[in-house]
């Protein structure tokens, strides 16, 4: 694509994961202070990714209109909805939750695809390190600008505004002609559950990609150990507040940005390799949270877990984008979708029980032994059985 428009895009990308933590944030910590519960933080946490186990097996082309622009326009009307309807009981905040979980679970993998559609393949590594940035500055600032806002604003001005920022982002991607209904092959009118099967087929027959989405199914089943587990040690460990969530939120954040710019270019030619390195270091992060005695040590522990995971994200768009055909490639990244949400949901359950039982400390460094062992197995099987037989491409 032009470079105006890979910016303009690249701006989408942004808001998109802006708006998508910022709300996390606000709805996990509105659901704590009404309930006091690790149980209902999973099920509103559920309501709004289990849409994505749907987006997996339709494909992300079905249910939500026939352009990226016309989802992100459903979902500034359903948050605009949610001005009135969230703020005021748990039902409508999980309402809300849920419609727009239902919407938001086709945009990640529609701008991946778009991404990859509209790139020469000489330029897919670039590009991909461009959404990684910008993903990874909405992932950044979302969460801390929650956490002020939630300290600072009332619910309902909270929600407003991430209408507004919805609202940009569907005039800024309108122009970009996401629209998938040209393509030669017009994914919108084909059968799902096929289309489902031909990624399933492309994923299992690659062996780096069978693998690392393997491990990042397992990674993202104890993930939900951080989401539910970190609001509980702020607020009665560490005792701090909401704007202490939003902290420790953008410090991971930040550090994925640091990860991004200045750790990424140095392992560029063994990027693959480094996928197992950075769940590796994911797991010493949950573990060092847990262990963390303090508030500050817990910000130290989160740069550590933090700073190598850019490469997951990297290593794997840009293995689609040079081997999987770029007419399958949305299906592909909604099955990869597919696996983390649907097993991140029935994380969500586990880990809820696990906290009703366990302290928050012992779940987190349990799920972070684990994360460790299974990179450092997965790192040995590539070794010993992947690269032989599939020659890693510098990218």
């Amino acid at each position: 694509m032009p470079d105006g428009h890979y910016r303009q895009f690249l701006w989408v990308v942004f808001l998109n994961y802006f708006v998508q933590n910022s709300w996390s944030v606000l709805l996990l910590w509105r659901v704590l202070e009404k309930t006091h519960s690790a149980e209902w933080m999973a099920f509103a946490l559920m309501l709004g990714t289990v849409a994505d186990v749907f987006v997996g097996l339709l494909g992300p082309q079905r249910g939500g209109g026939q352009s990226i622009a016309t989802v992100i326009l459903f979902q500034t009307l359903i948050m605009g909805v949610g001005v009135f309807l969230a703020p005021p009981s748990l039902v409508g905040l999980l309402v809300v939750a849920f419609i727009n979980g239902w919407l938001s679970g086709r945009i990640v993998p529609l701008l991946q695809a778009h991404l990859m559609r509209h790139t020469p393949m000489n330029r897919l590594h670039q590009a991909s390190r461009g959404y990684e940035l910008a993903s990874r500055f909405g992932i950044l600032l979302g969460p801390l600008a929650a956490g002020w806002g939630l300290a600072n604003l009332s619910f309902s001005r909270l929600v407003l505004s991430i209408t507004v920022l919805l609202a940009t982002a569907f005039l800024l991607v309108k122009p970009l002609h996401t629209t998938w209904s040209g393509l030669p092959r017009p994914v919108h009118q084909q059968k799902s559950l096929p289309q489902f099967m031909v990624a399933v087929r492309q994923i299992t027959h690659d062996s780096f990609l069978r693998l690392a989405l393997a491990i990042r199914g397992l990674n993202n089943l104890l993930w939900p150990a951080f989401t539910l587990g970190i609001p509980l040690l702020v607020l009665k460990q560490w005792h701090h507040g909401s704007l202490g969530y939003g902290v420790i939120r953008s410090t991971w954040g930040l550090s994925t940005i640091i990860g991004t710019v200045w750790l990424l270019p140095q392992i560029r030619g063994s990027l693959k390799k480094f996928y197992f390195v950075s769940w590796t270091m994911t797991g010493i992060g949950f573990a060092l949270l847990a262990l963390s005695p303090s508030y500050y040590w817990a910000l130290g522990a989160a740069i550590v877990g933090a700073i190598a995971s850019p490469a997951v994200h990297v290593a794997l768009d840009t293995h689609i984008g040079e081997h999987i055909p770029a007419l399958d490639q949305g299906h592909v990244f909604a099955v990869q979708q597919f696996v983390m949400s649907g097993l991140g949901v029935m994380g969500l359950g586990v880990m809820a029980a696990l906290y009703k039982v366990f302290h928050p400390q012992t779940v987190l460094s349990l799920t972070g032994m684990v994360m460790i062992s299974a990179a450092v197995i997965g790192f040995w099987y590539y070794s010993r059985h992947v690269v032989p037989n599939q020659p890693e491409m510098s990218t």
